[in-house]
This record gives C-alpha cells, structure tokens and sequence, in this order.
C-alpha cells in the first residue's frame, strides 16, 4: 500500500505518543485541581498542626480524646467571635496568641475524634446580628463561648481559657513569679462531657451570713466545670431550699447561725427520712459560731475545736512559705482518687474532732467520722484566745495518741426509710480551711487540692462523670502552621509547584517522544 512507508508510520506514531501526552497532561491537571480541593477539605477537618512543644500544648491529653470518642449527645459550641480571632491571633502577648489558637486547634479535633458529634460555628455578634439573635435566649450577655445539646447548654469566656490577672497577680506576691496555665482543655472537656447527662447535679451555697467570697468563687468554678449546677440561696430569708438541691454548701461565715436556720438544715437533711441529702460546710478559722457548731457537733457528730493548727516541720511547707503546708490524704471511700496525694491545707486552720458520742446520733448508724486529711505528730496547736490576746503565744504538742491531727472529716449517717422500706443515708463533710478551695490552690499544677475537692462531693453524690484535666504551663516554644499559613504553603506547594513539575515532566515526555 503506497501509503503505508517509514515517514507515514513515523507520523502515525508522533500523532499518536503526542496525543497520549496531551491527554495525559490534561489529565494530571484536572488530577491536581482536584487534589487541591480535596486537600482544603481535608485541611479544615484535619488541621495540619506541628506542635514541637515539650508540652504538647495543640495535642489532646489523653482524657480529652476519651472524652471525644465518648460523645453520644450531639453537642455545637457556638463561639461569639470571628474566626480569625483563633486561627491568627494578634493580642501581642505571645502566651494569649497561643491559648487562642490552641482552643481552634482543639475544636477540630473534638470534631473529628467526636466522628462529627461536636461541631462548631464562629459568629461575630456585630457584623452578623441576624445570626447571632437566636442565641440570646440563653443569656449570652458577656458570654464568648456556648455549649449546646437539645434543650441543655453550657457557657463560658474567653477568660475561662487560662489563667487570670488576678490569678497571675497572687501567684507572683506568694512566690515572686508567675506562670500562665492554659485551661483549654479543661473547659472543652468539661463543658462536653457535662452535657452527655441528661440531668443536672444542684449544689445549694447559703448565704447572708458574711461567707467567704473567695471559697464560694473557687468552689463554684471547679463544681460547675464538673457537671454540677451552681446556685446560691439567703437563708436569712423565708424562701423555701431547692428541693431539687443535693447538696447544701456552707462557705466560711464570719457571722452566726439562728436556731431557727440551723434547725431548717437539719429538716432539709433530714428529708423526711429519706435522706439522700448532702451538707459541706466550710468553717471560718477566728470565727465564733455557736449554733452552726451545735449543729455539726450534736446533730453529726462533728467537733470544731478552738484551736488552731500550726506546722514546725520545714520540710511540710510549700514553698517555704509558713502558713502553707502539706497535709496528707489517707485512703476512705471519700478520696479514692487523691489518697497519698499531697493536697495544701493554708493556714490558719481550725482542727476538727470526732466525739466518740454525739446525742442526735444515738439511734441512728453513723459512723464517728472519716478524716480526710492528715497533721502528723510535728503539727502543733494553740488556742484561739492565746492567739488573740496577742500575748506569749503558746503552741503546744497534744498527746501522742490524738495524733494525727486532722482539719477536714466526712461523717455518713444511715437510716432507714419506712416509706420506702430501703435504707437511707446523709453525708456531713467539715472542713476547718476554707482556704485549700481558693481557686490558686485548686489550679496550682503540683497541688492536689482539685482531686480532694472532686473526690469528696463525687463520693456524697455519687456522681461518676466529672472530668480532672491538668492545666498546661505554658513555658516552652511552639511551632504551629496557622490557617493562614497552610494556605500559603498549599498555594505554593500544591497550586504552584505541583502542576510546574507535572508540566515539566510532560514536556519533557512530549519532547523524547517527538523525536522516537
């Protein structure tokens, strides 16, 4: 065939390895278009994060992924702010700038470890009301972040996240420096977990009478970041406790009970017989409060002594600092997870005994009371009224077999309910410092004043789904890829770079290939 010779073959396959070029140029394109798609998805759900920090400050501890995978009610966190107020920060404080992007961090992965359980929104309440209307129904005046699953939900602030000035301000007139903590994932943790119960745990603080402010604001911060529902009543007044309440938390008052209060507490605890009722009282070091202690004493079986606890053993104070020492914790059914801890009992504190007979206890089982925390023999004490007659002090060493000493005691009452025919019980937890719930105690890393505190209030109410996340020092240096900066590097790297290479190549296949 005349047709058929070497130049026309030639032709016939420079037509056909070219075209083949083409196409596969064409075809390497579309690929790496798509791959760019592909890989901003992936990038949104998978930030791509390098965390070089000794701390590991963008990864989730452990207890946080548990949390994540354990998410069955679908939760949204609403974040009233824009979203590039976490993914590129600009306070100018290198420690805010960090916390910010680790709290954005840390919301992508609760969305993909949660398998999409918890998602995630950032609203600008001035530049996009329309949007931000819908949520003002739970009172998100002053509030940045908003937790929600069904008719339940959750707050907190941007302050919530680490530690604050005032925090930062004692910490450095205690010890002369200070450290900021990051409570990222504490408060993510806490806040979703809390919101996997379908019911909430009510802790009743009585006030109007000259309560310690910053026990209640302690207390408060740690029960509510673990599942329960904070509220405060005036006892002074007529209006009835919450009947929903199970615990009624009595924070330091400097000023006395009347018969008639302590008398409503008592019926409260009571509950009919029932029980199922919890009381926590914090006593006041200095303070004289005849009835209240009437009530711990005849009614629980717990003493309030008037004296004081002081420590001469050097090695026993935190930070070489004389009125903070280090108790031990034994091993009760009230601190499972804190015996043998080091918990910082500040002093002063009013050391507490057990009567072996307390009157109103008679024909009840209680037991003579559970200390919780432990002086050993080189604690001394002194009288109230030594130490205020500002003469010569005189501590004094108890007999040996009173030792060890202690300032905080759980009594559990027993009963039997004849309406329901099912035994019934109370507990009675006093502690004689009010000082160990100040928030810098609780949030000190080293201290384990936090698990005490949870352990403690989890054992009266049974209560199994709080969370303990230690806070994150935030000392080192840390490498992340910001959105931002993704974005720079997938323009370059994948936009740019990868289809110059793949044209390159097929430029070169193009060019061997003509010449064949």
């Amino acid at each position: 065939m005349k047709w058929f010779n070497k130049e026309n073959f030639r032709n016939l396959r420079r037509l056909r390895y070219g075209s083949a070029s083409v196409i596969l140029t064409v075809i390497v394109i579309v690929a790496v278009l798509l791959l760019n798609v592909v890989m901003d998805i992936v990038a949104d759900r998978y930030p791509l994060t390098l965390d070089m920090s000794e701390d590991k400050v963008f990864t989730l501890s452990e207890e946080s992924v548990a949390i994540a995978q354990a998410v069955t009610n679908p939760v949204e966190i609403v974040v009233f702010a824009s979203e590039k107020t976490f993914s590129d920060p600009s306070y100018g404080v290198k420690e805010y700038d960090t916390i910010m992007r680790e709290f954005y961090s840390a919301l992508q992965q609760y969305r993909t470890l949660s398998a999409g359980k918890v998602t995630f929104q950032f609203i600008d309440p001035d530049l996009e009301p329309e949007k931000y209307a819908p949520y003002t129904k739970y009172h998100t005046d002053g509030v940045n972040v908003l937790f929600l699953s069904g008719e339940r939900y959750k707050t907190c602030s941007l302050e919530d996240l680490c530690s604050s000035e005032e925090e930062l301000y004692e910490e450095y007139m205690n010890y002369g420096y200070y450290t900021f903590q990051s409570k990222v994932e504490k408060t993510l943790g806490s806040n979703i977990n809390n919101l996997q119960s379908d019911n909430d745990h009510i802790v009743q603080v009585l006030m109007g009478h000259s309560e310690d402010e910053q026990t209640i604001a302690g207390l408060k911060a740690l029960y509510e970041l673990n599942g329960y529902t904070f509220k405060t009543h005036n006892i002074t007044s007529a209006a009835p406790f919450d009947e929903k309440a199970e615990v009624l938390l009595i924070a330091a008052p400097s000023e006395d009970y009347t018969a008639a209060e302590t008398k409503r507490i008592e019926e409260w605890m009571f509950n009919k017989g029932a029980y199922n009722r919890h009381l926590i009282v914090y006593v006041d070091p200095f303070a004289d409060c005849p009835q209240l202690f009437e009530l711990l004493d005849v009614t629980y079986g717990v003493q309030v002594t008037d004296e004081l606890l002081l420590e001469t053993d050097g090695n026993r104070l935190f930070s070489y600092s004389s009125d903070a020492v280090l108790c031990d914790v034994p091993s009760t059914q009230f601190t499972a997870n804190s015996a043998g801890s080091g918990i910082l009992a500040p002093l002063p504190a009013r050391r507490l005994t057990t009567p072996l007979a307390a009157e109103a206890i008679k024909d009840t089982l209680a037991n003579l009371g559970t200390p919780l925390n432990n002086y050993p023999a080189s604690t001394q004490v002194i009288k109230l009224q030594d130490l205020e007659e500002n003469s010569d002090q005189k501590p004094y060493h108890l007999p040996d077999n009173q030792y060890p000493l202690t300032s905080m005691i759980a009594v559990t009452i027993n009963s039997h309910d004849n309406n329901t025919g099912k035994s019934a019980y109370g507990t009675v937890v006093v502690s004689g410092c009010p000082a160990m719930a100040y928030s810098q105690y609780i949030q000190y890393p080293s201290l384990k004043n936090e698990e005490l505190l949870l352990d403690t209030i989890n054992s009266v109410t049974g209560y199994e789904n709080s969370v303990t996340i230690t806070n994150k020092v935030l000392d080192t240096e840390t490498f992340v890829i910001t959105p931002e900066k993704a974005e720079v590097i997938g323009i370059w790297v994948f936009t740019v770079g990868l289809p110059v290479v793949v044209l390159i190549i097929c430029l070169i296949v193009f060019l061997r290939r003509k010449h064949l």
